[in-house]
């Protein structure tokens, strides 16, 4: 896979240090392990990011540790945007063949709404 845009890096950084803090080799290899090897991101790309989230003040590396650790503002932004993350997800896939609702509350609302006649109307139904 090609290296992800700076938004989706933070966030894959920000959730490996969430669930993992650790030093950036160990944060590279979460992501690593996580992806199941789809994600193998360059060491230097890692460290630098890893830098740039603790200069904003997301990430930080207590006094004597060379681990990672989110900061109470990096907790914020990692849940803002894994919800936008999340939010645009679906939209894409909705666009997609085969998209539209798949899943969750969501999914079970327009399948009853399907099966009780009501919803959007579908192309292989004759007019009453």
């Amino acid at each position: 896979m090609r290296p992800p845009d700076r938004s989706t890096l933070d966030l894959l950084l920000l959730g490996a240090v969430h669930d993992a803090p650790g030093d950036g080799a160990a944060v590279r290899a979460a992501v690593l392990d996580r992806s199941g090897g789809a994600l193998a991101l360059s060491a230097g790309l890692v460290y630098r990011a890893l830098h740039r989230l603790e200069r904003n003040r997301l990430v930080r590396r207590p006094a004597g540790s060379r681990g990672y650790r989110l900061t109470p503002g990096g907790e914020r932004v990692l849940r803002s945007r894994t919800r936008e993350f999340e939010a645009h997800v679906r939209a894409v896939r909705a666009v997609l063949p085969g998209g539209g609702v798949t899943s969750g509350a969501g999914a079970a609302a327009d399948r009853a709404g399907r099966a009780r006649g009501s919803g959007p109307p579908r192309s292989d139904r004759t007019p009453r």
